[in-house]
């Protein structure tokens, strides 16, 4: 009995790569979450509302109602988006020597998904600085810095066309609440002349 020594040994069988946990790619749901929490205390506390016998419809709960709604179908929808389809890691421009096209570099690692800390720096600095301002200088000046301000963090670089459009789009939604609704946002430095 003879044993050949020129038989290949077996390579060993190449390992499954980790099945990725179900929560991968949906953190998301937090976001989904939250707006499902905010819609709820909306809505508790509109229904909480004190409403004096005798006002007329549509009444001070309508609005409240309907951001509660809004916020509930869109919380939903999230929620219902994230689970169908969860968010994939970033793709590089182009891969690595030796990664393949699902985004790894060859030793199971995916690409992070980065975050755009500039555009968020510039919309929460918006932010702020329209709360601070929005009584001193009113609805009008202050609603304009904040949709221009979101529009240049988020890439637009016409200026004069955004600031245009940021007058109009605040000075309409001003012109709804006092024509449409009989209220009045804050003037501020414009109260006088209007």
């Amino acid at each position: 009995m003879s044993t050949d020594a020129t038989i290949p040994a077996r390579a060993p069988e190449p390992e499954a790569p980790p099945r990725p946990s179900w929560w991968r790619g949906r953190s998301e749901l937090l976001v989904a979450a939250l707006v499902l929490g905010i819609a709820g205390f909306i809505a508790v506390q509109t229904a909480a509302m004190p409403v004096p016998t005798g006002t007329e419809p549509p009444g001070p709960r309508f609005f409240p109602t309907l951001v509660a709604i809004f916020m509930g179908v869109v919380g939903l929808a999230l929620a219902v988006q994230v689970v169908l389809r969860p968010a994939r890691p970033a793709q590089a421009a182009e891969p690595a020597p030796g990664a393949d096209a699902a985004g790894s570099d060859g030793t199971g690692e995916e690409t992070p998904v980065r975050i755009d800390w500039r555009c968020l720096g510039i919309v929460v600095a918006t932010m702020t600085v329209f709360i601070a301002i929005l009584q001193p200088v009113g609805w009008l000046l202050s609603a304009a810095l904040l949709f221009f301000g979101v529009a240049y963090a988020l890439g637009s670089r016409r200026l004069l066309f955004d600031a245009v459009l940021s007058l109009t789009f605040s000075s309409l939604i001003q012109l709804a609440f006092v024509a449409g609704l009989g209220l009045n946002l804050p003037a501020g430095i414009l109260g006088g002349i209007f």
